[in-house]
Parts: C-alpha cells; structure tokens; sequence
C-alpha cells in the first residue's frame, strides 16, 4: 500500500509539470482566412495559428487548416501541340530544297482566354544537298531522241538508259536516280552517294529476278 508521503510527492510533481506547461505558453488563436488559391472551379483556402510564449514570443511552427473552396468561374483551357505530320517529299535529287513537316495547337486547342501553344507550328531542313552534275559543254540535245537515252526530267539533258538507277547522279538535276533508291532517313529521299554494297545487291537482286522469270 502506498503511503501518504508518496502520494504527496506524486501530486507535487503534477503540479510543478503543469505550472511548467502553463509557462511555455499555448496556441494562439487562428488567423484570417487566405483568398482561394485558384481564380476558377475547385481549390483550397487556409488558415494559421503559432505556437505563443507567455513574453509575447512566437514559436516557429505553425498549425494549419485547410478547406475546399470554389470560384464559380469557367477555367481557361490552354493549348497542347498535337502529333507532327510527316515530311514533305523532296521536290529535288540535288542541288538541295526545304522540306517540311507541320503539327497544330490542338491537343488541346486553347479555350476561354488560355494561352496558344509555345513554340513553332512548323519545322524544316535542307533534302538532298548534293552537288548537281553540269551539262557537258559538248552535250548535243539531238543525242536525246535515240531510245537508247534517258531523257531528263528537266528535258535540257539525257544520259544513256543504261546509266539510270545506277546509284550515281547522271542527269544535271538528279532524275536519272529518281524513284530507284531507297528512302534514307525520315521517309524521304537522302543525298545520293556511290555505295558498293548498294550496287551489289542491286546486281543480285537483278540476277534473282532473271532466275525467277526463267
């Protein structure tokens, strides 16, 4: 059985922790509301009290509340770029042109005042920027009207038909190459240079064909 001076010792102690409580202060009261923290539909207000002392100092951590609140006000709705188109086909075989490719402000598209899409709406580079064969000085045009002559798309120039798809340039604008080579590189087609491997397997293939009409 506990005795009396024990229990007054106890009651002591509880009385000096609670005066020592009551000296470092408590809570002070809440502060004015914030203004809500969106200009439209859902978001939050808050509100803080600090942690005062009984000399007038303040605690440097804060309680806070936070509640919902709503403005009454339809959103804007800024712009998202959408997906880029592919790009435009190389009007040239040399000599070098733009190409292009183009996307729009519409992923979304901006609505009730939001802002347009940062950035450009189109992109461009330069497309086969090989340098282009010359005519030669002795080109004679009444060579072009033999069935042997492969007449350039310009008509101002024909190199023999046994030059065309050969992997090299023939024709002063390239067109001897147009439509034989493979597409290099974002689905147009590339500067032409002179490939070994190329002309290997373009030689092979020609043989299979052969084989496969025999």
């Amino acid at each position: 059985m506990v005795g009396w001076p024990v229990l007054y010792s106890v009651i002591a102690l509880l009385l000096v922790d609670i005066t020592t409580c009551d000296n470092l202060g408590g809570w002070g009261g809440w502060g004015p509301w914030s203004s809500c923290s969106v200009t439209c539909g859902f978001g939050s207000i808050r509100r803080n009290k600090q942690w005062e002392y009984p000399d007038g100092r303040v605690a440097n951590y804060t309680l806070t509340k936070i509640v919902e609140c709503f403005i009454n006000r339809t959103c804007p709705v800024h712009g998202g770029w959408g997906m880029w188109t592919g790009w435009t086909r190389c009007p040239v075989m040399c000599g070098g042109a733009n190409v292009t490719r183009t996307r729009l402000c519409d992923a979304p598209e901006p609505s009730n005042g939001g802002k347009f899409c940062n950035g450009s709406a189109s992109d461009s580079f330069i497309c086969n920027n090989a340098t282009c064969p010359e005519i030669p000085t002795d080109f004679d045009m009444r060579s072009c009207f033999n069935d042997s002559m492969f007449l350039c798309e310009s008509r101002e120039h024909c190199v023999p038909k046994t030059l065309r798809c050969d992997f090299e340039l023939n024709c002063h604008d390239g067109t001897d190459e147009r439509g034989c080579i493979i597409s290099l590189g974002m689905g147009i087609n590339s500067s032409i240079q002179k490939s070994k491997f190329l002309a290997v397997i373009f030689t092979l293939l020609t043989l299979l064909e052969k084989l496969f009409i025999i």
